[in-house]
């Protein structure tokens, strides 16, 4: 009988092979399975339906004890597999020298976009009966309409809230010495710029879906403009030290 092990290095061996998927396009997205409209290209999710228990437990435990089991099989297979590249390579791997990553130091807008994700994060939670009186007022008047407006706006704003900063900070990571490399030959470059693109587009997201709210809670107005305007000058930074950033082609995305 195949292990979880052995299933969970056919099943992603076997749809590698898939002509129909898009190579990286997981990459640069933004991770939102449930809204996205490429998953069937896309190798990561159709792998993770493959690994996934057949009925999902009740139990907080039972899925938290899947969900680390997960995180295991990935490693050891990946482990696994490096070795055995570097078999066929005739490479040592004993014998490779330690790599050791250079230091980062955070940029202020690195800092500005974690502080973003806390800040709204707080918010939400600070007003969280507000929303939630809301929600109950269109139950009550039957305002179906709007209630689902709301409710897609809040998911966006949560959503992307930690992300942002998550993408902004691998954007810079290494970032100096990419962009003045003029031969590149790996294109690591190219990381920096689809995680900044990322950021940007998860920037414009949030900004649309704050103005839903800027637009129908007047009481919110003053704190909703904070984080528009929060949003509006990272976004425009993000620009400046990425040139061209938005020419970039994500790999199924802006293809």
């Amino acid at each position: 009988m195949e292990s979880k092990k052995e299933h969970f290095k056919r099943t992603l061996l076997d749809l590698s092979e898939r002509k129909d998927l898009v190579p990286g396009i997981y990459n640069y997205c933004d991770r939102w399975c449930e809204r996205c409209t490429m998953t069937q290209r896309c190798l990561t999710y159709l792998h993770e339906q493959e690994v996934k228990p057949d009925a999902e437990p009740l139990n907080p435990d039972e899925k938290n004890k899947n969900f680390w089991e997960q995180i295991r099989l990935a490693w050891e297979v990946t482990l696994e597999m490096l070795e055995e590249d570097a078999d066929e390579k005739g490479i040592d791997l004993d014998e490779v020298a330690a790599f050791q990553m250079p230091e980062h130091v955070e940029t202020p807008l690195e800092i500005r976009a974690r502080n973003y994700g806390t800040d709204i994060h707080n918010w939400l939670k600070q007003h969280q009966q507000f929303f939630e009186t809301k929600a109950e007022q269109l139950v009550t008047i039957n305002d179906e309409a709007s209630m689902i407006k709301y409710q897609d706006a809040m998911e966006v704003i949560q959503w992307y809230g930690f992300f942002i900063g998550a993408k902004v900070h691998r954007a810079h990571l290494e970032l100096k010495n990419r962009q003045n490399n003029p031969d590149d030959e790996f294109g690591l470059y190219a990381d920096n710029l689809g995680s900044a693109k990322i950021a940007i587009i998860a920037i414009g997201r949030t900004m649309d879906a704050l103005s839903v709210f800027y637009s129908a809670f007047k009481e919110m107005e003053d704190d909703i403009l904070k984080f528009l305007l929060e949003l509006s000058q990272i976004k425009k930074q993000l620009l400046k030290t990425f040139p061209g950033v938005m020419e970039f082609k994500r790999p199924g995305f802006d293809d």
